[in-house]
């Protein structure tokens, strides 16, 4: 079980950004805890995440889900269909004031941070922790952009967990890229068929494939490990 807060902090532009801050149950925490900013694509918002958020809170992490700039809660009055490439580009700047956010809530061990990421925001993303020694483990879905996502996994060196489904031709690359330039201790690499795209592929997988293993138990499973006190360095 785990407790939800509304929170809003800045981004170094001053772009108000709002997000959701899920925190295990206090019966349930053992000492500091793990972190987790969840990204979405420009095409969701924070509720993307839901699913995943409560899975991980519940394993004993706290999960921090964002509206990017333009997106739901986060639009300020400009929405992302309104914004060119540079502006779009600024949400690095959202993703590293999360990644401030999360570090500062009580209780969260800010060596033992994880970043989640898909579809066409996850290259700013990861561009945002590239030199972010907090950052312990990126998840990484449908990435888009080849050499930015290479580039920013393979300055910061740690565990990558990598999904895409080898129908989305535009993610396959960037994502097999992205588990590519990791470590290979405690990266992961899931090829899917079929699934579609980003977080859409944890709604397919969850009714039409039922018996396989989920993705919010895979990428749970996965953080938990990677994550551990005493793994990270």
């Amino acid at each position: 079980m785990s407790t939800s807060s509304e929170v809003e902090f800045a981004a170094a532009d001053g772009w108000p950004i709002r997000a959701l801050l899920r925190v295990p149950e206090a019966a349930e925490r053992v000492g500091s805890l793990a972190g987790v900013v969840a990204v979405p694509g420009s095409r969701h918002e924070r509720d993307a995440w839901t699913q995943v958020g409560i899975a991980l809170a519940g394993s004993g992490a706290s999960v921090l889900q964002i509206d990017l700039r333009g997106r739901g809660s986060s639009t300020n009055g400009r929405p992302w269909a309104t914004m060119g490439p540079a502006q779009r580009r600024r949400v690095a700047l959202d993703v590293a004031a999360a990644v401030d956010h999360l570090a500062s809530v009580e209780g969260v061990d800010s060596t033992r941070l994880g970043l989640l990421v898909e579809q066409d925001t996850a290259a700013s993303a990861l561009e945002a922790v590239a030199a972010d020694t907090r950052i312990a483990a990126l998840a990484v879905l449908s990435a888009r952009d080849p050499a930015r996502t290479r580039a920013a996994v393979e300055h910061r060196r740690v565990p990558v967990y990598a999904l895409v489904s080898v129908e989305d031709r535009d993610g396959l690359r960037a994502t097999v890229d992205a588990y590519l330039a990791a470590p290979s201790e405690g990266s992961r690499l899931d090829v899917f068929h079929g699934l579609g795209v980003g977080i859409t592929m944890a709604s397919v997988l969850q009714f039409e494939r039922p018996a396989e293993q989920q993705l919010d138990a895979r990428l749970t499973a996965w953080f938990t490990g990677v994550l551990k006190r005493g793994h990270c360095t």
